[in-house]
């Protein structure tokens, strides 16, 4: 059983819930009453070191990733991490997954070592029905969230996020300058839809119509990085006479260069490509891929200097879009 469970068979949210377990005084005494019979009924214990600790501020904040090994999760974690322990903060940092369960379990765990505020990174976390229960935590604790844009609103919690239809427009507008006439959208098909692949799809979609006279959208699917993913994707390029690619991200532009020169082809001679991300390893290609960069440390900035000031109780930003970066290489 978690806080979600006691809130849910008490009839009180996971807010009051934490005020209880917390030993909060700003609670009433039939809530208090209510949650401590339905912890007491199903053994519910909390972290026994938090509730024991004494002091005023606990100097802990917990990061939340989906998945670590991503270059995005991974760089935003290291750049909040190394502000956060200049700032005096130590950190917990906890790879949810993309399951609603792990999510939900993760948040209870960072409730239960009493954080003084939980940052998350990934659009994966504005999702409606957890988000929801980010609204109800955060009216405790306050929250910072990076690449997140949600369609419900919290004063307690600061998300900020790239302009990926920005993005996609200034790509397709470096294929149209450079005289580039068919330009391909790459995307990894992973089963589910997030906002930022819809953004980027939709900004790319937007940009042809603004800069091509005839518009053909084509948008090809890849599973894997594999080989034999790969080699079809060639086929259909040439096959279709496509001169450039846009992909949704750098991991599969720097595999797709790799077997592409190694089939005898020229970039950007025979095909242009333009990354997403800006991960290290489009500098250590033969041709260095150009790139989309998020401007991660800017985000991570952003998140830390209001979340700092919700923290103090002072008013701040609560949604922020910033700008990404076309980088230009040797691809285009």
């Amino acid at each position: 059983m978690d806080i979600y469970d006691i809130a849910k068979a008490s009839g009180y949210s996971t807010a009051t819930v934490s005020r209880v377990i917390n030993k909060q005084n700003n609670v009433s005494k039939k809530a208090k009453d209510r949650i401590e019979k339905v912890i007491k009924e199903n053994g519910y214990t909390p972290n026994r070191i938090a509730r024991s600790l004494a002091k005023k501020s606990s100097q802990l904040i917990g990061i939340m990733v989906p998945d670590i090994r991503k270059f995005f999760e991974s760089q935003s974690a290291y750049e909040l991490e190394k502000i956060l322990e200049a700032s005096g903060f130590s950190t917990i940092l906890c790879v949810t997954t993309d399951d609603i369960r792990k999510k939900k379990s993760y948040l209870d765990l960072l409730i239960e070592n009493q954080v003084e505020a939980i940052i998350g990174v990934g659009s994966t976390y504005e999702q409606d029905e957890f988000y929801k229960s980010l609204v109800e935590v955060s009216k405790d604790i306050p929250m910072a969230m990076l690449n997140v844009s949600p369609t419900i609103n919290s004063d307690r919690i600061v998300n900020v996020y790239i302009d990926e239809i920005n993005a996609m427009d200034q790509a397709v507008s470096l294929f149209k300058k450079k005289g580039y006439k068919k330009p391909l959208y790459v995307s990894l098909d992973r089963g589910f839809q997030t906002r930022s692949y819809i953004a980027k799809k939709a900004g790319f979609i937007e940009a042809l119509y603004k800069y091509y006279d005839e518009v053909n959208f084509v948008e090809y699917k890849i599973k894997s990085v594999e080989v034999c993913d790969i080699n079809p994707l060639i086929d259909f390029i040439e096959e279709n006479d496509f001169d450039s690619i846009q992909f949704e991200l750098d991991s599969l532009a720097v595999v797709f260069y790799k077997h592409y020169v190694n089939a005898g082809n020229k970039v950007p001679e025979d095909l242009a490509i333009i990354g997403f991300d800006n991960i290290d390893a489009t500098e250590y290609t033969n041709q260095r891929i150009s790139t989309i960069d998020q401007r991660i440390r800017r985000q991570v900035e952003l998140a830390l200097d209001n979340l700092f000031k919700l923290m103090k109780g002072e008013e701040s930003e609560n949604d922020l879009m910033i700008k990404a970066e076309l980088v230009e290489k040797e691809t285009i």
